[in-house]
């Protein structure tokens, strides 16, 4: 067996890494997550219309969520959305994205309140002529906040009175779809007298 030289394993090195790169830049490009769905309204009404929502926008949701947010949705479809979005053909899914993003939902749903029963089409709203005025409705979906935060406060008895013993304060930002947190803790502890700091995650 013949060993490579050294050009020879630079090459080889270089052709894994670009095949490799190409790899990752493809799966990213056919797995990006897609923060708004369009529905009919009646499929947004039912945790099935959001789960499908949630799984295009790569969100993972329990059954209470899902049940919930369809239930928030159908409660809101005789009053105001959280969005109507008039706006020229051209810019429609620019404009209903930003919205996600503005908000801090974790997805949004669209419907057309002139039909229903009829799921969006985006599509189809794209070959309208330039200048034609879409009119949604746009319904963002709060799965998990961006930012959380907590105070801690421990008691204890002392000869029958209560006491406080330690407090602290937390701040921590979400760093998964699924509500997965990373964050710092600071609180002082009154019963040794020193501050404590430290790091929390929270899942």
């Amino acid at each position: 067996m013949t060993s490579l030289t050294k050009r020879q394993a630079a090459i080889l090195l270089g052709v894994v890494l670009l095949v490799a790169v190409a790899g990752w830049l493809l799966w990213q490009h056919y797995n990006q997550p897609e923060p708004v769905t369009p529905l009919s309204q009646q499929q947004a009404e039912t945790p099935a219309g959001v789960e499908h929502a949630a799984d295009n926008a790569q969100v993972k949701l329990m059954q209470e969520q899902l049940n919930e947010a369809a239930k928030e949705i159908a409660r809101l479809k005789n009053k105001p959305p959280d969005k109507v979005v008039v706006t020229e053909v051209k810019v429609v899914e620019k404009v209903v994205e930003k919205e996600v993003e503005k908000r801090g939902a974790n997805f949004g749903i669209v419907t057309d309140p002139a039909n229903p029963e009829k799921p969006v089409d985006l599509g189809e709203i794209a070959k309208l002529p330039e200048g034609t005025i879409v009119n949604l409705n746009q319904y963002n979906v709060f799965a998990y906040k961006k930012i959380i935060r907590g105070v801690n406060v421990f008691p204890a008895l002392d000869g029958g009175r209560v006491k406080i013993n330690e407090v602290t304060v937390d701040v921590s930002r979400r760093i998964t779809k699924d509500g997965k947190y990373i964050g710092v803790v600071a609180g002082y502890d009154f019963e040794y007298n020193k501050a404590k700091a430290g790091i929390r995650y929270s899942f």
